[in-house]
């Protein structure tokens, strides 16, 4: 699974780091996107808490997780999302999916989670 903050141009690894992404977000914007592509497993769950951590402790605003690209997730994945909602909705922020595969979203409702899911219908957002 890969991690990227969008747009692309918004951020930048620091010297002497890996290419691991390092949330970055535009000043101009509101919301936090973070794009998931691939398939989000065990492996990559650190990546994700490490951003997602980074992003709930270092920005301001709601946060928007794109889950368009994803290929399969798995149960480690599902718990950091929750996790992150839970933290940042005592933080008065909201999180929410955006573009879920069927796989996930099925996930999302047995966890009870389909109303973070975001859509086309600016009455329900």
């Amino acid at each position: 699974m890969a991690l990227k903050m969008l747009p692309p141009s918004a951020y930048t690894a620091p010297r002497g780091r890996s290419s691991r992404m390092i949330p970055e977000v535009p000043a101009e914007g509101t919301r936090c996107v973070i794009a998931l592509r691939g398939e989000a497993g065990t492996p990559t769950r650190p990546d994700l808490c490490d951003v997602l951590c980074r992003v709930a402790a270092d920005r301001t605003g709601d946060v928007v997780i794109d889950l368009a690209e994803v290929t399969s997730n798995d149960t480690a994945i599902v718990r950091a999302l929750v996790t992150a909602q839970q933290l940042l909705h005592r933080q008065d922020r909201i999180l929410t999916f955006r573009s879920p595969p069927r796989l996930v979203t099925g996930v999302l409702n047995v966890l009870g989670l389909t109303d973070l899911i975001e859509t086309d219908d600016p009455v329900q957002r």
